[in-house]
């Protein structure tokens, strides 16, 4: 019987070991993948939805936004979009992000023809904004607690684009009510050019691997509070992130962070009949956003 029970252990430890060793090979074969084996998700090659961006992506109740989408479609000949606003009903604790069933939408245009980008910049660029005013106090914060007055309440763009082949895709952004009594709103990152080794990039590098970075600084990550449901402010920094879209070539990383570069594989020859273009999207982790765009 001893016998017995020491061989039962025996065989277990040896099925802990084979687990052990099945999770190692698992692990090791996950993080060992080269990009080329990964999908390229920054590759713009058919109908994008860059960004949505706002200059005020944090306001007060019955402010005015205007928001301005950053789109691509090389192979389209025209774009339309169609924007539905509503008060989130609660995407953190899993409503999806639409304004379906919402009884707060709002209908602001539908299949409105665009004339931004347009041909000339390949469709891939800024589109035509529009403007919109978020609902008063007394809307958007009905049934809402003080914390949440304070650290804000989103309120939800819904964006659809559609390019001439009838292809569709749908996106939103939140922008972020907050109490007028809260005169420190959040600002978008601080951003303006992307550098290839250290200089403003003016051409596609052909052929060649070259580092690119931008000229966000640590300054852009704001420091802000948040209020608690017993009132009490907790101080926080936020955290920038860069994520690079291009139309041609390759990148080493997806995203990077404040002082990071990312090395950038150009392809061997120039795109035939249009442009090259590199993105840089700046994101903060609380709604702000800055595009910045090479046209190479």
């Amino acid at each position: 019987m001893e016998n017995f029970k020491i061989n039962i252990c025996k065989i277990e430890n040896i099925k802990m070991m084979i687990q052990r060793m099945f999770l190692f090979i698992l692990t090791l074969a996950l993080f060992s993948c080269s990009n080329d084996e990964l999908p390229e998700f920054n590759k713009i090659e058919k109908l994008r939805l860059i960004a949505l961006t706002t200059a005020t992506p944090e306001v007060s109740p019955g402010d005015s936004v205007t928001i301005t989408p950053v789109v691509s479609d090389l192979g389209t000949s025209s774009l339309k979009d169609t924007v539905r606003l509503c008060v989130d009903l609660g995407i953190a604790y899993g409503v999806a992000p639409n304004c379906d069933n919402n009884p707060t939408t709002t209908d602001l245009h539908a299949a409105r023809n665009l004339t931004l980008p347009g041909i000339g910049d390949n469709w891939t660029g800024s589109a035509d904004s529009f403007t919109f005013n978020v609902p008063i106090d007394t809307v958007i914060f009905a049934n809402q607690t003080d914390a949440q007055k304070y650290n804000g309440v989103n309120y939800l763009v819904e964006y659809t684009l559609e390019n001439s082949s009838g292809e569709k895709i749908q996106s939103f952004k939140r922008i972020v009510v907050s109490e007028s009594a809260k005169t420190t709103k959040n600002l978008n990152p601080v951003v303006s050019d992307i550098f290839s080794e250290g200089v403003s990039m003016a051409t596609l590098p052909v052929g060649q691997k070259v580092n690119l970075s931008t000229n966000v600084s640590s300054a852009s990550a704001e420091a802000y509070q948040l209020k608690n449901s017993t009132g009490i402010l907790t101080d926080r920094t936020e955290v920038i992130t860069v994520t690079w879209m291009i139309t041609d070539g390759k990148t080493q990383y997806y995203r990077s962070e404040i002082g990071q570069v990312n090395q950038y594989t150009a392809p061997d020859a120039s795109p035939t009949g249009r442009s090259a273009y590199v993105f840089a999207v700046v994101r903060d982790d609380r709604g702000g956003v800055t595009v910045v765009r090479k046209k190479l």
